[in-house]
């Protein structure tokens, strides 16, 4: 099956936007619903996840950039003024809480990296998307808390939470460090203050000499405190997903600063190339070992929207049109995730034979979705 751009667009104008903004607006409480059922209704007894609000703020923000949702700007003010109103109680320079209940009360009060960086990564593009000079000191707020108070006591890199900090900082992850980096690029699109690309350029030697294993050219998700792998099977995990949303940064990255594209980007996309797809076909698996076999054969949506978005950054980065792999990529999207069980939902996680292991249309993968969807209608226009 071929997906030609129309047929993106109709999908996201016709079905996945006007979803999200009906049913996946709590009306009655403010801000966003965490998931649907599979029936498409609101669960409405799911607490929400800050990482969640503020995916949904992105995606409004940027369907108003874009043309695809006219009124997208007042859909992410109603997530915006939720979180103003509920998840940072002491003031942006104390943090956002981690959940919330429904109606906005207290569940989780830690701080923690990874929301905090899709929170910075929100507010960018709800400023591109409204010029709102309140927006613009929340980004600002929102830079400083990160830098001191989550930093790593060891010196090099971001606490998984606050309370790390009990546990002499904790071990390491590398997702907080990758939306980190890429909440930077977007907060210096947004703004055009240095110090935002300065931080990115920061979090890029932080991979370079730290996250990236130069011998095997794969990146780890799990280490200790002082950035080595951790012990046992957990220090030797690969996402293939992961390694394709690297390669994408790392070419965003410099296009921000006027480098050439760096090696690290392609030796990543090569192994999730020859590892990630042990089924054969489009799809990325979950979860792979440092040497390449399978760990976890199942895949969700979001894998595949990072595959994507790579194979479009490299052929920018090549002067080449986009490969063949990149519609199959499409068309597994529409195949296998999207669309089901009703338009504008999906199916986010399937088997390796490709069965629904899912009983809910989480909220969170639409900004995989849509990121992916318009870096492909803006690549195909090239």
């Amino acid at each position: 099956m071929t997906v030609d751009i129309a047929r993106i667009r109709q999908w996201l104008c016709e079905a996945a936007l006007p979803l999200w903004s009906t049913a996946g607006l709590d009306q009655e409480q403010g801000g966003f619903i965490e998931r649907l059922t599979l029936a498409g209704q609101p669960d409405v007894a799911a607490d929400k996840r800050m990482r969640v609000q503020a995916r949904q703020i992105y995606v409004f923000s940027h369907a108003k950039l874009v043309g695809l949702m006219p009124d997208g700007e007042r859909i992410a003010a109603h997530g915006y003024d939720f979180l103003m109103r509920h998840a940072c109680p002491a003031g942006i320079e104390h943090g956002f809480v981690h959940l919330l209940a429904r109606d906005g009360a207290m569940r989780d009060d830690r701080r923690d990296t990874y929301d905090h960086a899709f929170l910075l990564f929100a507010f960018s593009w709800f400023y591109r998307a409204t010029g709102r000079d309140d927006v613009r000191a929340a980004i600002e707020a929102l830079a400083d808390f990160i830098g001191a108070r989550l930093r790593h006591p060891g010196g090099e890199g971001f606490m998984v939470d606050d309370r790390a900090l009990q546990d002499g900082g904790g071990p390491l992850h590398q997702n907080p460090h990758m939306h980190l980096f890429e909440a930077m690029l977007a907060a210096h699109e947004a703004t055009g203050q240095a110090r935002f690309l300065n931080h990115a350029d920061e979090l890029a030697r932080l991979f370079r000499e730290r996250m990236f294993d130069q011998r095997l050219g794969v990146l780890r998700e799990y280490y200790d405190a002082h950035w080595q792998p951790v012990a046992g099977e957990a220090g030797q995990i690969v996402e293939p997903g992961h390694q394709c949303e690297w390669a994408w940064l790392l070419k965003r990255h410099a296009d921000r600063t006027g480098a050439p594209l760096p090696e690290e980007a392609l030796r990543l996309h090569d192994f999730a190339l020859r590892h990630g797809r042990p089924a054969g076909g489009a799809l990325l698996c979950d979860e792979v070992w440092t040497d390449g076999t399978v760990k976890k054969p199942s895949t969700r949506c979001w894998p595949q929207t990072e595959a994507l978005k790579a194979e479009i950054a490299l052929a920018e980065a090549r002067g080449e049109p986009l490969p063949p792999r990149a519609e199959a990529i499409v068309s597994a999207l529409f195949e296998t995730f999207l669309g089901r069980p009703m338009q504008g939902g999906w199916i986010d996680w399937v088997d390796g034979e490709g069965r629904p292991m899912v009983q809910a249309i989480p909220a969170s993968t639409f900004y995989h979705v849509f990121l992916a969807l318009s870096e492909y209608r803006e690549g195909r226009k090239n």
